[in-house]
């Protein structure tokens, strides 16, 4: 076999046409394409049931409970796969259900199964049971189960057929191949989101003027942009492994996925199509050449609560004491700690507490704490965040915790108030008060209330990114820090009156002078007599503006923007060092209301008359629009030429175009 790795899979049906969406209530139809984890072999489909490693030692046991670190012994050389019975109380089990059914182990470059059930169960390989110890090879059939009862023996042959096709028929029927990774129906979609992405902006990569160099020669600015560019085509989320035929370009490959790579340690129930029991032990073996030190892990939830959990108790276990045993070994360095997963009972909450204390903290320098808090009983009494658990080195802090389903006052209602989780968050931000990057993630606004009346100043802070509405706390907040920012990324301006737009005009001149980046979503929810003042900002390389989109059909914006008092924008006066500018968004609520997007572009884009006094920003290399504004339906086409003599360092495909248009029209005047 080469060394390859082994892979089981097992039969499956394309799903029902429909799916119910619990947040509208509605019926919705799926995609008539398969997903993509969907393999047809044979005129069957299959999908993926574990990994096996092409590893001496280890044995791999189909099991349907976990026996414990006692009983399992050391945790390399037996790994559990889960199957759950179909009927078991029929069967003649006397092993308080644990009967395991098979064992699966490798040598020699071959991989071997032996049964080790009884009461009625077979195992079959190619449809003949065996007994004892026998070669498993490529493109066999692995059966599992109890035999077919006489009386079904004249049953049609599509019913004896799909009797092998879910987990709760009579058997499980596996197909056993090499392991394989069909990049072409896997990326085909993230590839078509990349590319369309990486169009916008296809004046960036140019290369035509590059002379042409040695093979074997590493040229930095080059050979950095090109494999960059490669590799951005790439979902970094999945990657673990890129190979170039070009070894130099190979090494830049490597330095980049160790930058921007992430290894994927999921449990939750959105990836159980791809979910074995051997993913840990995978990784410490397959990774030992490059390991990744940006980590995700992603813990389901196994309370004791039928309706509420994503795995059984049984194979929650397993999960818990691989991630004992994973991260017990103290031989990672993690740099960045992407930790979710579902808590739906106390259970749940102290369960990921003690992994997360296993973590390597002291080495983590970015930490995302993306919790989902799905429990009716739990009143936030009882849950406090350690203070044990300390980041000594960390610079970067994002929290996208999800609330939407916390019960505060325990009546049994959603909650519109989080205050009660205020001891359990004041550990947690002395834990992170030393950040230098705080990002707001959280799309429960009664949390992000908490935070900001809980939040002492973060004396460090140079960045802040608050990616939902922002109320007039948040303001607030933002007000409590001292140290000048470089970045200030905000969402929409939420209940902001006159007054809050005032302080926050007030704001910006307080950092004005050391922010490179600002994004600002202007609210709607004011008088039209409303002005925001924006100050010079002498650093600033990159500034985003967009504008609340719910705004009714040919409806003015009420909002005014003047700058340093006066009325007009002067780029040379007041972003001197402008780089790219980003104004609107293509979503819907911009493309239904050209006449609310006339005040963004008519205070950012202050054309001339023919040209008579149209300003000139050199400094601009980049320069984002909506689409349909630039559309020849659009109310910017007809000022594209006047927007490229404006922008002369801006390259981009219908900036470029009208240029050509207007070089042409000149000529064919100067001709005549």
């Amino acid at each position: 076999m080469a060394n390859f790795d082994g892979e089981l899979l097992c039969r499956t049906t394309k799903s029902e046409p429909h799916c119910f969406c619990r947040g509208c209530s509605m019926f919705s139809r799926r995609p008539e394409n398969v997903p993509s984890f969907i393999r047809q072999v044979g005129g069957k489909l299959w999908k993926p049931f574990a990994i096996l490693p092409n590893i001496e030692g280890p044995k791999f046991t189909i099991v349907e409970t976990f026996t414990g670190r006692q009983e399992q012994g050391e945790q390399e050389q037996e790994q559990f796969i889960f199957w759950k019975r179909p009927m078991k109380e029929k069967l003649n089990i006397t092993t308080d259900g644990n009967l395991p059914v098979c064992e699966i182990t490798c040598a020699e470059n071959k991989f071997w199964v032996t049964p080790l059930l009884s009461g009625g169960e077979v195992v079959t390989v190619n449809d003949v049971e065996i007994r004892d110890r026998t070669e498993l090879k490529f493109g066999d059939n692995l059966s599992l189960g109890v035999l077919e009862p006489e009386k079904e023996g004249d049953l049609p042959a599509w019913v004896r057929e799909e009797f092998g096709t879910f987990d709760s028929t009579r058997c499980l029927v596996l197909l056993f191949k090499r392991r394989e990774y069909d990049f072409d129906l896997f990326w085909k979609s993230e590839l078509e989101k990349e590319r369309k992405k990486i169009s916008n902006n296809e004046g960036d990569l140019n290369l035509e003027n590059i002379e042409e160099k040695k093979e074997t020669g590493f040229i930095p600015q080059l050979d950095e942009l090109v494999v960059s560019r490669i590799l951005s085509y790439l979902p970094f989320d999945d990657v673990k492994n890129v190979r170039f035929l070009s070894k130099v370009w190979n090494r830049e490959a490597l330095r980049v996925m160790k930058k921007k790579g992430y290894v994927k340690f999921d449990f939750s129930l959105g990836y159980k199509k791809l979910e074995d029991s051997t993913k840990l032990f995978r990784y410490n073996h397959e990774m030992q050449e490059n390991p990744i030190p940006n980590w995700r892990i992603s813990i389901p939830s196994i309370g004791l609560n039928c309706y509420q959990h994503e795995i059984r108790p049984t194979q929650g276990e397993k999960v818990i004491a691989d991630l004992h045993w994973f991260l017990g070994l103290k031989t990672h360095n993690v740099t960045s700690l992407d930790f979710g997963g579902k808590i739906s009972s106390k259970f749940d909450y102290d369960t990921q507490i003690r992994i997360l204390e296993m973590c390597p903290t002291q080495t983590i320098q970015n930490f995302e704490l993306g919790w989902r808090w799905s429990t009716s009983e739990a009143s936030g009494q009882g849950y406090r965040f350690p203070s044990r658990i300390k980041f000594t080195n960390l610079e970067t802090f994002v929290l996208s915790m999800d609330v939407g389903s916390y019960d505060v006052e325990g009546d049994g209602d959603h909650s519109e108030d989080c205050s009660s989780l205020a001891s359990w968050l004041n550990p947690l931000l002395y834990a992170v008060k030393g950040v230098r990057v705080l990002i707001l993630k959280c799309t429960f606004s009664p949390l992000l209330e908490t935070f900001y009346e809980q939040a002492k100043p973060f004396q460090n802070l140079e960045e802040i990114t608050i990616q939902r509405n922002i109320t007039p706390k948040g303001l607030n907040f933002l007000n409590k820090l001292k140290k000048p920012l470089t970045k200030m990324n905000l969402g929409r301006f939420e209940h902001w009156t006159n007054a809050e737009y005032l302080e926050f005009g007030r704001l910006l001149s307080k950092h004005s002078q050391t922010l490179t980046s600002l994004k600002i979503t202007l609210g709607n929810c004011v008088k039209s007599n409303t002005i925001l003042n924006l100050p010079s900002f002498p650093s600033l390389k990159e500034l985003y503006v967009n504008k609340d989109s719910w705004v009714e059909e040919n409806e003015r914006f009420p909002l005014q923007v003047s700058f340093d008092g006066g009325n007009g924008i002067s780029y040379a006066k007041h972003f001197p060092s402008l780089e790219t500018l980003k104004l609107g968004d293509n979503d819907i609520g911009w493309r239904r209301n050209a006449i609310g997007n006339d005040f963004i572009f008519d205070t950012f884009l202050p054309l001339g008359n023919g040209g008579a006094g149209l300003q000139v920003c050199k400094t601009l290399r980049h320069l984002d629009l909506p689409t349909d504004a630039t559309l020849e339906s659009g109310q910017l086409f007809a000022r594209a030429s006047e927007i490229g003599r404006m922008f002369p360092n801006v390259h981009n495909p219908w900036i470029n175009k009208a240029r050509e248009a207007s070089e042409n029209q000149t000529g064919q005047v100067s001709s005549n």
